[in-house]
């Protein structure tokens, strides 16, 4: 990337200010339709295996199986985004499921209870379930849940924390820790699925893997450019092969397609606004999946996401060319060591850096009231961002999946008054923060 950047063209300060999708967003529906036809075949056909799995575990080590990944959480957020989490989540309610419980859960629920299409975040019955504590302990109990109602084998991954004062020999203990999960798991799966490891094709999907991280990380990088040449508005849909495909071809064309469209962009001097960037924002948490217009309305403040935790933290440096055992240890490395369970020392130390390589103006917290390993110490987060950076920090108050939770007049008013501080920190005056 050049170090230089070119000046950004005369804008028209009164010129409508929106979002300008890039030329080859569109192109996103090639991964996803190789996802979901090859997620569908694997369920239909008896030699092939698929497994439920969740976010944070590593999916390398299903397609070296030739286990196909299918994922709970990523058919949630399609329910939401079609307008039908509501009615699962209040389905799981009528159940017995308590309100105060994570929404992509109640979610899969409702969908597996009602039978959902796949359109609606419906999602096939797998031939084993799997999945880990890394980002969250809810994944355990929901599984378990899904396991029996389900009649399919779970298999669950121990995944100790690392939390302030760990020493460097108590972490290779966790990670040895891990890799015997791993040697289990192998075990497990030979047993209900006949599979045995393909260490070259582990290592291949291994290797596609860091690249495909690799693209987004550079992706990243060009974010740094004022104007932004790439928002939040985009990134949320687009990291979808992070997600649900690490170690599949498909989803590195995609990014290097958008990845040329951003330099292209970056080369022009041109952000993702059509009008003046004026706020450069950080959006900590996971977006709304049911009101995805929240980061389009940002921009009628002339204001772009241009740094999330959340999508980064899908694509980790992923060291390969390690042969088998160290590459064992580096996936139980990588589960461990990601932002979503650093401690608070380790995130706030991790979001002050953001803020200064981002030219962050102001800081957006998602209180999420299903996801507690985000929300939990975000007052401290805030406190700690707003006296030792000196800019602006809201949090709101709101559910990734849950429709109910949004309160349109209200989150409407606590922007108004948070761009209000942005604008008073531009222009000198002293910063304030908001509760």
């Amino acid at each position: 990337m050049n170090a230089e950047q070119p000046t950004p063209p005369a804008m028209d300060p009164n010129a409508p200010v929106r979002v300008e999708t890039l030329p080859h967003a569109g192109d996103l529906r090639w991964p996803m339709t190789w996802y979901f036809l090859t997620g569908k075949l694997y369920s239909l056909l008896p030699w092939k295996k698929t497994a439920w799995t969740c976010a944070g575990f590593p999916i390398e080590l299903l397609l070296g199986l030739d286990i196909f990944p299918l994922h709970p959480e990523n058919m949630a957020t399609v329910a939401a985004a079609q307008k039908q989490s509501r009615r699962l989540i209040e389905h799981a309610e009528s159940m017995g499921y308590s309100r105060d419980l994570c929404s992509y859960c109640k979610t899969n629920i409702g969908a597996v209870d009602t039978g959902a299409p796949l359109k609606h975040g419906g999602i096939a019955r797998p031939d084993i379930i799997t999945c880990t504590n890394t980002i969250c302990d809810t994944h355990w109990k929901w599984f378990q849940i899904q396991a029996e109602k389900l009649d399919v084998p779970l298999f669950v991954f121990d995944c100790p924390k690392i939390v302030s004062g760990t020493d460097d020999r108590t972490i290779e203990g966790y990670i040895t820790y891990m890799v015997e999960q791993f040697f289990d798991f192998f075990d497990f799966v030979k047993k209900h699925t006949g599979k045995k490891p393909d260490i070259d094709r582990m290592i291949k999907a291994a290797e596609q893997s860091e690249r495909l991280s690799a693209l987004w990380r550079e992706i990243y990088e060009y974010r740094k450019h004022v104007p932004s040449p790439y928002g939040m508005a985009e990134t949320s849909a687009s990291f979808f092969p992070l997600v649900v495909m690490p170690g599949v071809r498909s989803g590195i064309r995609f990014f290097e397609k958008i990845l040329g469209d951003i330099k292209q962009r970056a080369d022009q001097g041109k952000g993702t606004l059509t009008g003046r960037e004026r706020y450069r924002l950080m959006f900590e948490g996971i977006p709304f999946w049911y009101r995805m217009r929240f980061m389009y309305d940002l921009a009628r403040y002339g204001a772009v996401v241009v740094y999330e935790p959340y999508t980064f933290s899908f694509a980790p440096s992923k060291p390969v060319n390690l042969g088998y055992m160290e590459t064992l240890r580096q996936v139980a490395r990588t589960m461990m060591d990601v932002p979503y369970s650093y401690n608070l020392e380790k995130r706030i130390a991790y979001f002050k850096q953001a803020i200064s390589d981002y030219r962050i103006d102001g800081v957006i917290l998602h209180e999420n009231l299903s996801c507690r390993p985000s929300s939990t110490g975000m007052i401290d987060l805030k406190n700690a961002l707003q006296q030792e950076c000196d800019i602006p920090v809201l949090i709101i108050q709101c559910d990734m999946n849950d429709p109910r939770a949004f309160s349109e007049a209200q989150i409407n008013t606590r922007i108004e008054g948070f761009v209000e501080l942005m604008e008073r920190r531009k222009t000198h005056s002293p910063s304030v923060g908001l509760d």
